[in-house]
Formats: C-alpha cells, sequence, structure tokens
C-alpha cells in the first residue's frame, strides 16, 4: 500500500517492518517500527478484571503480545479516532488470533460516544473493575483531547458503576426498607408546590451564617429551604425555614429535628429516608425518590404513578436540595441562592454553629474529649485548599466529589447564585439575597400553589401493589420451603420470574449485579424474604 497525499496514511518500509507517515508525521519508528510498543507492553503489570483502551492502534503492533499477557477477565478495545487510521487498522487487524478469541475488538466510530455506557454494562457481569490506556502509535497526539476526555468517561462509568454498588451493598437493604415503610404515607402527602418569590438552599456549612445573618431583617422576602442539619443553626437565629430536607436513610438524622419539628411547613422528604423522619408531619411531607438503582421494581412504582418527582441520585443533601428548589421554582426568572453548601470546614470545627453536628459535638465534650475537632482536619483523607475567601479550608475526597457534582449539574443554570462566602468554589455566580436582582413582588400574602394528591385513587393503587408484593412473597418463600411441588426446571423458571421485578430482595448482595442460582445466593434470599414480608404486611390496611 501506498498513498502519495499527506492527506492519507502512508506506508513506509523500514529495515524492520513498516511504519506509517500522516499529516508530516511518522507514526512509528522510521528504523524499529514495533519496539516502542513492545518495551512499554513488556514492562506492564495488568489486574485481572482490566479493560485496556487501546489508543490508535493503526498497524497494530503490540496488539497480539497484549493479549498474551493478560490475566483472566480481561478485555481490548481499539480506539481510532481518525477515519483514515480506523480504515488501516480495520483492514489490519481482520485476521489478528485476539479478534477471533472475542479478546480485542476495533470499536466503530459512529460507537466510540456509547463506549462508557458499553463498559458499565459489562461491569454488571461482575467481572470488570477498572479501565487503563495505552498509547500504540503516534496517532495518539493527533487526536489527544479526544483520547483523553473518552478515557476520563470511561474511568468514570466504570468507577462510579462500582462505588453505587458499593453504596448499595452498605445501604441498599435500608433504602428499600424505608421505602417501603414510607410508600403508605404518599398518599396523605402534598404532591408539589410553586414558589413566586426568592428561594435561599441552606446548607449546614459555617458560611450560612453570614448570609442568614444578613437577611434575618428581611425574612419574608424569601423562600427558605434548608438542610435537616441546619436547622437548629435557624432556630438559633430566631429564623423559621419555610421548608426542611431530609434524604438521610438513618434514624440517626431524627435527632437534627429534635425541637425543630414543627419550625417549618413543607417538608422535602425522600422515600428512601428513615420513616422516623418521613413520620414526623406526614401532612407536611413533599416526597421526591433519588433514583439510587435502575432496579425494574422502581421503574414500575414510578410507571404505576405511585412515586413521582423522581430524580437521579446526587449522594448530598445539599445537592438534593438545590435541585428541589429549581423544581419549585415558578419558573427560570426567579432567583435560587445557595449558602452553607461549603464542602469543606475550618481546623477544629466542620459544621455551622448549633447545627445538628455541631450540637452533638458541644453534648459530648468534655475535658477529655475537646470541643473543637482536629481530627478531621488532619485525618489522612483531608486535604488543605484555599477557599472562595482566600483563607485556608480542608477537605476530603468525598466532600470535594460533591463539590465537582454540584459544579457539573448547577453550573450554568439561569438565575442560581453562590451566597457563600466560604468553602470550595461551585463555579457559580457570586450574589447575595440581599441584592435586588430581579424585581418581584415579593410581599403577596400568598407565594406559594399547592397541589394535594388525589388520596383515594393513589392510597388504592398503593395497596394494591403492596397486596401483589406480598402474595409474590408468599409465592417464593412457598417454593423455598418445599411447599411447592415443582421440578428443578419449572422451580427455577418460578424464581426467576418472581424476582425479576423484585431486585429490593438481593440488590444489597455483594454479587447481587447478575442474578445467581446456587444454593448460597438462594439461601440469602430466603431470608430477606420473611424480612420484608414483616414490612409489608404493616403497611397493608
Amino acid at each position: 500500500m501506498h498513498l502519495e497525499s499527506e492527506n492519507k496514511p502512508c506506508l513506509v518500509r523500514t529495515a524492520q517492518g513498516f511504519s506509517v507517515s500522516y499529516k508530516n508525521l511518522f507514526l512509528y519508528s522510521k528504523y524499529n517500527p514495533a519496539r516502542n510498543i513492545l518495551s512499554i507492553i513488556e514492562k506492564m503489570e495488568i489486574l485481572p478484571g482490566t479493560i485496556v483502551l487501546c489508543f490508535s492502534p493503526v498497524l497494530n503492533y503490540g496488539l497480539e503480545p497484549l493479549a498474551e499477557k493478560l490475566p483472566e477477565n480481561c478485555i481490548m478495545f481499539g480506539i481510532e479516532a481518525d477515519s483514515e487510521l480506523h480504515k488501516l487498522s480495520e483492514s489490519e487487524s481482520e485476521n489478528l488470533e485476539c479478534t477471533k478469541n472475542n479478546i480485542y475488538e476495533l470499536v466503530p466510530q459512529k460507537e466510540l460516544i456509547l463506549l462508557p455506557e458499553k463498559l458499565e454494562k459489562l461491569c454488571k457481569t461482575g467481572k470488570f473493575r477498572r479501565v487503563i490506556y495505552v498509547e500504540f502509535s503516534g496517532g495518539f497526539s493527533l487526536n489527544k483531547e479526544f483520547y483523553t476526555r473518552l478515557f476520563d468517561a470511561c474511568r468514570n462509568s466504570v468507577s462510579q458503576f462500582w462505588k453505587n454498588h458499593v453504596t448499595l451493598v452498605k445501604f441498599g437493604r435500608k433504602y428499600c426498607a424505608n421505602l417501603l415503610k414510607n410508600i403508605h404515607l404518599i398518599s396523605k402527602s402534598i404532591e408539589k408546590i410553586t414558589v413566586s418569590k426568592k428561594i435561599i438552599v441552606v446548607g449546614a456549612g459555617e458560611s450560612s451564617l453570614e448570609t442568614l445573618k444578613k437577611i434575618s431583617r428581611n425574612r419574608d422576602d424569601f423562600f427558605i429551604i434548608a438542610v435537616d442539619a441546619a436547622l437548629k443553626t435557624l432556630k438559633a437565629l430566631k429564623i423559621t425555614p419555610d421548608a426542611a430536607v431530609c434524604e438521610e436513610a438513618q434514624s440517626i438524622i431524627a435527632k437534627a429535628f429534635t425541637g425543630c419539628k414543627q419550625d417549618f411547613r413543607y417538608f422535602f422528604v425522600s422515600t428512601t429516608a428513615t420513616n422516623t423522619a418521613a413520620r414526623i408531619n406526614p401532612e407536611k411531607n413533599i416526597f421526591y425518590t433519588p433514583l439510587f438503582t435502575d432496579a425494574a421494581f422502581l421503574k414500575k412504582l414510578e410507571g404505576e404513578g405511585i412515586l413521582n418527582s423522581v430524580q437521579p441520585p446526587l449522594g448530598s443533601v445539599g445537592l438534593s436540595a438545590t435541585q428541589i428548589a429549581l423544581n419549585i421554582r415558578k419558573d427560570e426568572n426567579i432567583p435560587v441562592f445557595v449558602t452553607g453548601l461549603d464542602f469543606s470546614y475550618s481546623i477544629g470545627k466542620t459544621h455551622a454553629t448549633n447545627s445538628f453536628h455541631d450540637s452533638a459535638r458541644r453534648a459530648t465534650s468534655s475535658k477529655i474529649k475537646s470541643f473543637e475537632n482536629f481530627n478531621a482536619a488532619f485525618g489522612n483523607d483531608s486535604t488543605k485548599f484555599y477557599g472562595k475567601d482566600g483563607n485556608i479550608a480542608i477537605t476530603t475526597t468525598a466532600l470535594s466529589g460533591y463539590a465537582k457534582l454540584f459544579s457539573y449539574k448547577f453550573s450554568g443554570t439561569k438565575n442560581l447564585f453562590d451566597a457563600g462566602k466560604n468553602g470550595i468554589n461551585l463555579e457559580l455566580p457570586k450574589k447575595q439575597p440581599e441584592e435586588n436582582i430581579i424585581d418581584l413582588t415579593q410581599k403577596k400574602k400568598q407565594t406559594e400553589e399547592i397541589s394535594y394528591t388525589k388520596t383515594n385513587e393513589l392510597n388504592a393503587k398503593i395497596q394494591k401493589w403492596l397486596k401483589t408484593e406480598r402474595n409474590a412473597l408468599s409465592e417464593l418463600k412457598s417454593i423455598f420451603t418445599g411447599k411447592s411441588k415443582l421440578s428443578e426446571n419449572e422451580r427455577n423458571e418460578k424464581i426467576r420470574e418472581l424476582l425479576k421485578n423484585r431486585e429490593y430482595l438481593y440488590l444489597h448482595f455483594p454479587d447481587s449485579y447478575r442474578l445467581d442460582f446456587s444454593q448460597s445466593f438462594l439461601n440469602r434470599i430466603r431470608i430477606e424474604i420473611d424480612y420484608f414480608i414483616k414490612i409489608i404486611d404493616l403497611q397493608i390496611l
């Protein structure tokens, strides 16, 4: 093959094989084209469960040696951003042994944008856990930014899958149990509200104090949404929020409402939040559902109109509160301000004065245990940085991750402003609530429009679903205890059918990424059946 145009790849014969001349570059050495990539592969140490992205393979030097070196549960994907080089690589890969053995696949260019999603599906098999990349030729430099972004997207996709899986293993059972305990309260709740004045989202970070003090005189000009941990801070400042938000699945958060149960008119509560919190003021509840998994039973509940206000899981109640504020404002002209969402803290102190965590620390302090929490600032995961105010602050991997997610999710949102002066930069315009940004008629007596749920209709749907689940679980129990006389094939098929829309029985298992018919897996499901039957029985009227 010899192409004279500089806009086409041109094979160049060397003493030890072919190189490629393209766009005034030699993509391989002019002396020994394969030496560089073979040297890289020889030094590589690859762990089992690795997905290898082979960037710009062109003449495919090194693919076979790399495939031979891979341990178990590994796979390779060829990625070629340049259409001309892709054609060349495609023509050279047809007879590769690793292609025939399904270890290597050259990804079609039109499918590159879908690669992160494809890798996530591979992770669901439980075999793949990490992504690495290898630069196979100088073609990488022609589209370096593309390759870098694609790798980041693929790595994040795989990483996020396993982070979510670990979260489900730790909290999935509690999420599902709480949802089943809360579900009968949905029919008694408010469906939604619409707000037509400035909204302030108050987190429990230290920056909230200055903002709240500034607006205290004009408190009625704002609709204030407080995260659960910030309620006591507002109470100490004699500011009554309009709404509170709770997403915590563990019952410890109920202590954040001590002395504050009547201090808000609306309660935005996750269907996965602890039932203790959801029962504080059921008539004030406005439920929303973080889609903590893509399980079929959640989709069914949403499809039947039982779960409304389903939103992506954001991990932090502060992010959820911000999303709620944007959802309830009448239109995009209504400004929303966030404060106390610092995702960091100062040395010795982690939250705003009088917040839930601050109060708990004070209550347990003594001569032996100092009120100041210096351990948080000097732990192994803590990192110093300069905050928005120019002062040193402390953050952690988890907190900085929430800040990045906040910026990714909300930066560029119309009329969303950062009023907090401390903490990590959220990539939002800096504005204070007291500034007259938009001329609104704020002194109306009625500033919210309220929609109530259709109690009888919704309650009937909920009760029907609960009874269906109860019957299905009873049938499963009969199969597991041997009361149902079925052949092994019939038994397995019936179990598969009954478990298909009831992932809450096993999504918290470490091996829940696939439905397993091993005796160990089925024994664990048998235990869970009794647990969820007891919960459902308490919800059936």
